[in-house]
C-alpha cells in the first residue's frame, strides 16, 4: 500500500498540528540568490550562525540525497491568556507555555511514526527553528501561507502566531499548491516597528529587530531600550490584520505557565537566578539564561 498525502495530513492534524501541506524537493535557485545577497549586506548582524549551511537551506538534497518531497507541518500557539497588565516588561507568546522545541520535535516523530507504518522503508529528517532549512521559505513552498511584510510566515486561518516543523522524506507524495500573497497594501507592521527593522516589505533586518536583540545578541548592552521587551518581540504580529479573530491554541502543551503570567514589574526586576531556574525550566526563555534576562530588564528599567 503507498500512503497518500491526504493520509498524511489527515494524521498530522490528529497529532495536534493546525495544518500541514507538502512540496516538491527541489533547489529554491531565487531564494538561494536572495538568502546570498541578504546576507553580504550584513542584515544577519551578529547573528554568525546564519551564514553557515547556505547550500542546503535551500536544496534539501545537500541533507538527504535520497530526499523526494518535503512535508511542512504548523501549529497554532496564540493564547487566550494575557501577561499581568502590572508586568511591564513583556515576553513574546511563544515562550509563555512548554518549550516549542520539545513539543513539535515530539509531535513529528509521532506523525514519522504512523507513516512508517505504511512506508517502513521511507527514510526522513526533521527540523524545528534550526539552522539547516529555511523553514519559513519551505512551508510556503508547502502552500501553508505566504510570506508577510514582517518577512513571518501568515497562514490565512491561524495568522503568524504559528511555529513551523519541517520533514524531508524519501516519500515520492502529492504536492500542493503555492498560496498568493494576502497582504495587499498594508504596511501596519513596518509603521509600527520602532526600530524600523523591516525595512522594507518583506525586508527584515535581523541586526535591528528587538526579538533579535532580546534573544540572540550576546555582547553587553546593558543600557539597550528594547521598548519593555525582555524576550522577542510581537509588535509586528499584534497590529497585523491577519491575526484578528484567530483562533487560540487548542494544544494543552501551549497553555501558558498561569505563574509566568502573574508575574509583575517588581517580581520580574526582583527575579534571582533560583526563581528564574524554576520558572523557565521547560521554557525557550531558558535558554538566554539568567544573566542575559537582567540585562534585558537593566535596559528596560528606567524607561
Amino acid at each position: 500500500m503507498k500512503i497518500s498525502s491526504k493520509y498524511i495530513k489527515e494524521k498530522a492534524l490528529e497529532i495536534g498540528f493546525s495544518a500541514c501541506g507538502i512540496a516538491k524537493a527541489d533547489f529554491l535557485k531565487e531564494e538561494h540568490e536572495h538568502l546570498i545577497n541578504w546576507l553580504n549586506e550584513k542584515k544577519q548582524g551578529t547573528i554568525s550562525y546564519l551564514e553557515k549551511n547556505t547550500e542546503q537551506k535551500t536544496d534539501p538534497r545537500k541533507i538527504l540525497p535520497e530526499v523526494k518531497s518535503v512535508i511542512g507541518v504548523i501549529a497554532n500557539y496564540y493564547p487566550e491568556e494575557k501577561q499581568n497588565p502590572d508586568s511591564f516588561y513583556k515576553i513574546t507568546k511563544y515562550a509563555f507555555p512548554r518549550d516549542y522545541h520539545v513539543v513539535l520535535k515530539e509531535k513529528i516523530s509521532k506523525l514519522i511514526d504512523e507513516i512508517k507504518i505504511i512506508e517502513p522503508d521511507a527514510l526522513f529528517q526533521f527540523f524545528v527553528d534550526s539552522n539547516h532549512l529555511l523553514e519559513k521559505t519551505w512551508a510556503i513552498e508547502c502552500g501553508l501561507g505566504w510570506r508577510g511584510k514582517n518577512s513571518l510566515l501568515v497562514n490565512k486561518n491561524f495568522g503568524s502566531f504559528v511555529l513551523i516543523g519541517i520533514i524531508l522524506t524519501s516519500i515520492e507524495l502529492e504536492t500542493d499548491v503555492k498560496q498568493k500573497d494576502f497582504c495587499g497594501t498594508c504596511t501596519k507592521c513596518i509603521d509600527t516597528c520602532p526600530v524600523t527593522a523591516i525595512e522594507k516589505p518583506f525586508e527584515l533586518s535581523a541586526s535591528k529587530c528587538i526579538a533579535n536583540f532580546t534573544i540572540e545578541q550576546r555582547k553587553d548592552a546593558s543600557t539597550k531600550n528594547t521598548f519593555g521587551w525582555i524576550y522577542g518581540c510581537d509588535i509586528c504580529q499584534d497590529v497585523c490584520p491577519w491575526n484578528k479573530n484567530i483562533p487560540f491554541a487548542q494544544l494543552n502543551e501551549f497553555k501558558p505557565n498561569p505563574e509566568l503570567l502573574k508575574m509583575t514589574k517588581s517580581d520580574w526586576e526582583n527575579l534571582n537566578e533560583e526563581n528564574f531556574n524554576f520558572l523557565f525550566n521547560d521554557s525557550a526563555i531558558k535558554r538566554i539564561g539568567f544573566e542575559k534576562i537582567k540585562r534585558n530588564i537593566k535596559g528596560n528599567s528606567s524607561k
